[in-house]
């Protein structure tokens, strides 16, 4: 235990731990309301943003509110036990809200098609937004929200990373972050907000949460380890929806590359996933839209978490390989930040690299790959009969993504299950406080975000972006009309330390 500080470092009214779009969201309106907001973020300035930055940077936005809160119970399915119905009118009007204050500070909003879940209740209500005409990702709507940040005087502290939270008696009354390798001591006069994201960099969080799936890769940012759920965690915050993640999808990890790569799969048809038995299981496309809906799928009827059976490898044929690049990305933290990979248009560098296997026959690239060579070649067989009769009878695949593996050489690269982010951390309620394990509100401690998100199973595209917008003003808002207070000297006063 670390003793509360006698005197603090520095002093401001609120305290924003995590400089992504619920971060943002959350400074920019306590800010709006006279409140002085120090925002600190653990990454160096070129690389702040989070996950937000290197995103999609789209929006889910639901058009009609009641729909809306249809839409997500139709997504939480089975686990709507603990998210209350007043927490989930919030969420809805809050999304709702979402258009109209983007739009406020200069986003043009733009629908693009795309509903995960047509056949869930209120479907009809879900449209996603982008910033303006054009492809998505690309820092289009980050862009927005960072010039509304630095219009404001919110003071940022790069290279700040928190790492515990002062607790006078019931209330949060400030934090405990290391600048320039010194422990500097934070006191929030109202409120501080926890916006620092979830674990997907965290491989023995990963391990503890995430089911089946030793090696898990973010595609995003390398900085999200935890840090405000272990935090929170540390003075008795309740977790909620740890399990829940948007994954895994399939990726690519480069050896040289921190940070697992999208595939980017170009328009061949002659190309199937196997697993370590050489049979093929899940149908094969883009990640998060094709075959899997952000790391869920339909099994038997019941949507479920996708299991990936690794090792796995992605096969195919000579014509594929001249079909297109496989790896070059759009949107991801490789791409944004400017280490971006520059994978060969016909993918021979890559096999040049190493990073893909090449044979002659099946059989000899399945030796190579450790795969039964009996195996492989039933599967390419029997793949190939499903895209000669163009009926996929196994995964479902459509007639005009299939072709048969005939020409040599064939090619194995193997993939790696990744992640998009995780949805759980400390649970909040419809204030955006966050909530002990006594069920009791934490005094003055609130969050937005993925760190704790509200959703606990399936995920429509843009809906974490949605969160964080809808939250983050939410905990801004309330987090600046908390009166000011003097800490009182007290034997209970304590910070918890890492």
């Amino acid at each position: 235990m670390i003793d509360v500080p006698t005197t603090w470092d520095e002093e401001t009214d609120i305290v924003v731990i995590g400089y992504g779009f619920a971060g943002a969201t959350a400074a920019i309106t306590a800010c709006d309301t006279g409140a002085k907001v120090v925002l600190l973020e653990k990454a160096p300035e070129a690389h702040k943003g989070g996950n937000s930055r290197v995103s999609a940077n789209i929006v889910f936005w639901p058009s009609d509110v009641a729909q809306g809160a249809a839409y997500f119970r139709a997504l939480a399915g089975p686990y709507l036990d603990n998210i209350p119905d007043d927490m989930i009118a919030v969420w809805a009007t809050e999304m709702h809200a979402n258009k109209a204050w983007l739009e406020g500070l200069g986003m043009t909003p733009v629908e693009m098609p795309y509903v995960e879940f047509p056949q869930a209740d209120g479907a009809a209500c879900v449209r996603v937004l982008k910033n303006g005409d054009g492809p998505i990702g690309g820092e289009r709507l980050w862009r927005v929200i960072e010039e509304a940040v630095a219009r404001r005087p919110i003071a940022i502290s790069y290279q700040t990373p928190a790492f515990a939270l002062v607790k006078d008696g019931a209330d949060v009354v400030g934090v405990i972050a290391e600048r320039d390798g010194k422990s500097v001591s934070i006191r929030a006069r109202r409120a501080v907000i926890l916006t620092c994201g979830g674990f997907e960099a965290n491989p023995t969080m990963l391990r503890t949460f995430v089911d089946g799936l030793p090696n898990l890769y973010p595609v995003g940012t390398p900085y999200n380890n935890g840090d405000g759920i272990r935090m929170a965690s540390e003075i008795g915050a309740e977790l909620w929806h740890m399990n829940n993640i948007s994954g895994p999808i399939l990726a690519f990890k480069a050896p040289e590359i921190p940070v697992a790569q999208w595939l980017n799969l170009p328009h061949g048809r002659s190309y199937l996933f196997v697993a370590a038995d050489g049979t093929r299981f899940t149908m094969e496309g883009e990640p998060c839209s094709v075959g899997d809906f952000h790391g869920k799928v339909e099994r038997h009827g019941v949507w479920q978490q996708q299991t990936l059976p690794t090792p796995i490898h992605m096969i195919f044929d000579e014509p594929y390989r001249l079909s297109g690049h496989i790896g070059k990305a759009t949107t991801d933290w490789d791409v944004v930040h400017g280490n971006h990979y520059d994978w060969s248009d016909d993918n021979l560098r890559e096999i040049e690299k190493g990073w893909i296997e090449k044979a002659d026959t099946v059989g000899e690239l399945a030796r190579l790959i450790g795969i039964s060579p009996e195996a492989l070649e039933r599967t390419v067989s029997r793949f190939n009969e499903a895209a000669g009769q163009g009926k996929d009878h196994d995964w479902g695949r459509t007639p005009d993504s299939l072709a048969a593996l005939v020409s040599p050489p064939f090619y194995a690269m193997e993939l790696t299950p990744a992640l998009v982010n995780t949805q759980g951390g400390p649970r909040r309620d419809k204030e955006a406080r966050v909530i002990g394990s006594d069920g009791a509100p934490i005094g003055r401690l609130y969050s937005a975000g993925e760190l704790g998100s509200i959703y606990p199973f399936l995920y429509q595209g843009g809906g974490n972006i949605g969160e964080c917008f809808a939250f983050g003003r939410i905990a801004g808002m309330n987090a600046s009309k908390e009166g000011s207070i003097t800490p009182a000297v007290a034997e209970d006063r304590v910070a918890v330390p890492a």
